[in-house]
């Protein structure tokens, strides 16, 4: 997890006066709590928060899997299905759970409140993790530096069988690690957000605009008629593949990427991603 948390954390600690408060918590007086009982972080209130409905706009608001949640901070995955709530260009999310680097943790399952995604035009879904630009833009209005975390994405319909997109580090030195998001391909977590849906909702347009540079609402989305989808995940074949691309799909794996690629040159800083939500364009009934 960014070191925001810490900040935020010893932040209350300065002003226990002034009954502190964060986006995470419901109070000051609750952080502390969760530090005194040897908790991770802060007490979440992401329970208590609802993600938006009935615009065009649909949330995977259902945790099938998340084994490394406890409620607590950052390891409440209440706070992966709540709504999507971004800081900003220069600011990760703080409405997030975050994966370990290792293990079963590295993974969370959701969907969508037992309906299917649906295949339709352009991007099918955006995943949004919390990464953040560092720096200005540079002559080509553009950004090439992005505090990141980088995330492998599969969906599927049974728990066992996933098809992913067949994500691609193109750094000409492979060992590096370069925060660039040109080398990341197919990747989430790669792509700063600006959409929150209590105080920046945009459009529905603007939302699935995921060129942040340019006006949209950023995020990291996927379209199911990708010709690299399929070529990657575990259990993926072409009857599987092609029943997604003409039918949909239920559950949606997301993972740490260092966990599933090995060899990519991950540190520590960042190989935990922090996962805000995932939203879908369409869906069955």
């Amino acid at each position: 997890m960014k070191t925001i948390q810490i900040s935020i954390i010893l932040f209350c600690f300065s002003f226990m006066s002034f009954n502190c408060e964060d986006s995470k918590s419901s109070s000051g007086a609750e952080s502390l709590l969760a530090l005194s009982l040897g908790g991770s972080g802060f007490l979440s209130s992401c329970d208590l928060r609802n993600p938006e409905t009935g615009r065009g706009i649909f949330v995977a608001d259902e945790i099938i899997s998340a084994p490394t949640s406890n409620g607590i901070g950052f390891k409440d995955s209440d706070c992966s299905a709540d709504g999507i709530r971004g800081e900003g260009k220069f600011n990760g999310s703080l409405d997030v759970y975050s994966l370990e680097d290792s293990g079963s943790g590295s993974s969370i399952i959701l969907r969508w409140s037992g309906v299917k995604v649906l295949p339709t035009s352009g991007i099918d879904f955006i995943v949004y993790e919390n990464p953040f630009f560092i720096g200005v833009q540079n002559n080509s209005n553009s950004f090439d530096n992005v505090f990141m975390e980088p995330v492998i994405v599969e969906v599927g319909n049974d728990l066992t069988n996933w098809c992913g997109w067949d994500p691609e580090y193109t750094n000409a030195d492979p060992n590096t690690f370069v925060g660039n998001p040109i080398y990341w391909n197919r990747f989430a977590g790669i792509t700063p957000f600006v959409y929150n849906q209590d105080t920046n909702p945009m459009t529905v347009s603007e939302v699935f605009d995921t060129d942040i540079v340019n006006g949209g609402g950023g995020g990291d989305g996927f379209d199911l008629a990708d010709s690299n989808f399929g070529n990657s995940g575990n259990g993926c074949n072409g009857t599987l593949k092609a029943n997604i691309q003409a039918s949909g799909f239920t559950y949606i794996k997301i993972s740490a990427a260092k966990t599933i690629l090995s060899a990519l040159p991950i540190d520590s800083a960042h190989a935990n991603p922090d996962i805000d939500g995932v939203i879908a364009k369409s869906v069955n009934p």
